[in-house]
């Protein structure tokens, strides 16, 4: 039962923690629950892409133990994983009403992304329980951050005129190369000796901590942005008056809203 739990509470965390942090127009639970559902649906996905295209055989194309490492890292996980969350992501958001501003597409990645965690998280840790705290604490984290990049470029894409090209390149260019990043490291890690494999610890160490501090960032600077938090600042400023007379209410709101 504890193997199970460690399992799945991980990405519910993370998905309410999400949901925290979009303060200004949260998104509906029913729409929350379903993407957090739907999301399982891109483990199917991400196994047909490797078994159709062979992802599996590409690495071998590489001479060396560390770059086949480093080529499983990115075409038997990274890639198709990554792939397989956007579409899922894409289909469910995109055309959505509820998709009305940026940090819905962090908070709607993340709940895919989890989705899929969850589910990968299960297989893994029911194969092998001793690995369960391990994922608990990077594997499943690691999926949200790769999903912060995923939502933070995607609703750019959406909701800015400028840079089209780069922010459709980046929504999938930036998870997987952060998600490929962190395979990499930790499967070279398995192949060198004991040094390097040392060193390498210490290279994932900080490379986790600097991509939270990344995409920490990312989150606040959407929530930020949120065309409600104008409406929720000026409320908390101007309305707590309530005897003010409706010409002050349309000075204040001008004044507010000048600055």
């Amino acid at each position: 039962m504890w193997t199970f739990a460690v399992a799945v509470v991980p990405a519910i965390v993370l998905i309410v923690y999400i949901m925290i942090r979009d303060k200004y127009e949260r998104e509906p639970i029913g729409k929350i629950v379903l993407a957090f559902f739907v999301g399982m649906v891109s483990i199917p996905l991400d196994l047909a892409l490797i078994g159709i295209f062979d992802l599996d055989e590409l690495p071998y194309l590489f001479d060396g133990e560390i770059l086949q490492q480093v080529g499983t890292a990115f075409f038997s996980a990274a890639i198709p994983e990554e792939f397989s969350k956007f579409v899922i992501l894409f289909l469910l958001i995109w055309w959505s009403k509820d998709f009305n501003e940026r940090m819905d597409g962090i908070v709607y990645a993340v709940c895919v992304s989890m989705g899929f965690a969850t589910v990968e998280n299960v297989m893994y840790v029911f194969e092998d329980p001793s690995c369960a705290w391990g994922r608990a604490l990077f594997a499943v984290p690691g999926h949200f951050l790769f999903a912060v990049l995923m939502g933070f470029f995607l609703s750019l894409a959406k909701f800015t005129i400028k840079h089209k090209f780069r922010n459709w390149t980046m929504t999938l260019v930036a998870p997987i190369l952060a998600h490929g990043i962190y395979d990499a490291i930790l499967m070279v890690s398995d192949v060198v000796s004991v040094g390097w494999s040392a060193l390498l610890t210490i290279v994932f160490y900080i490379f986790i901590f600097v991509l939270w501090r990344i995409c920490l960032d990312k989150i606040s600077e959407h929530v930020e942005t949120s065309p409600f938090s104008y409406w929720r600042k000026f409320r908390d400023k101007y309305q707590k008056n309530k005897n003010i007379s409706d010409d002050q209410q349309i000075d204040n709101m001008k004044d507010f809203f000048d600055r």
